[in-house]
């Protein structure tokens, strides 16, 4: 999906994530868990805070499911209130189930590949941070659609300070953590 000349001028790993942008998450989740089998997920309303899109400073409310799906990790977003470009997506019809919205990338030292690509001329659509007991998750959205065909995203977990691996099987004990009412959002099975 995304040309292996831009993820070896990035530095990428394999993609972690695909990510959809959707007006209903419960039933975008019921739908991937009764068709596919896809399950857990877990469902946080977050507002990630700082953030920036193009600039200027947004405060949106974002529903967001995670799940995985083999190795990779599926996104799905939906903006509960305010504005963020996310919604560009809904507005342009390419809402759902197959419209992909952007392809994440599990990344470590997320501020020295921001000005990498800045040194590119790559500029950054959003940048934010979320909060979540502990967890904390770096983000930022890259204008890619040029060079990739579709806006990459840079994710850098942690657990305070300390670097945090974002895969299945930490997914899945943060779901088991998460279902003992630790974080903030809730796990659907």
């Amino acid at each position: 999906m995304i040309s292996d000349a831009i993820k070896k001028q990035l530095g990428l790993p394999e993609t972690g994530q695909i990510g959809y942008v959707v007006t209903d998450v419960p039933n975008t989740i019921a739908y991937y868990r009764d068709t596919f089998g896809i399950r857990p997920w877990m469902l946080l309303d977050e507002r990630p805070e700082p953030c920036v899109e193009r600039g200027k400073e947004i405060h949106p409310l974002l529903r967001i499911a995670l799940a995985y799906e083999g190795p990779t990790q599926l996104e799905l977003i939906q903006v509960v209130e305010g504005e963020t470009f996310h919604l560009n997506h809904v507005k342009e019809g390419k809402e759902g189930k197959e419209e992909v919205h952007h392809l994440g990338f599990m990344i470590q030292n997320i501020n020295k590949r921001l000005d990498d690509c800045h040194k590119m001329g790559i500029e950054i659509l959003q940048r934010g941070t979320i909060r979540d007991s502990g967890l904390i998750i770096d983000y930022a959205y890259l204008d890619t659609v040029d060079q990739a065909g579709i806006i990459i995203e840079l994710l850098q977990w942690r657990l305070g300070p300390v670097p945090l691996p974002v895969n299945r099987r930490v997914f899945n004990f943060l779901c088991w953590v998460g279902s003992r009412t630790l974080l903030k959002g809730r796990v659907i099975k």
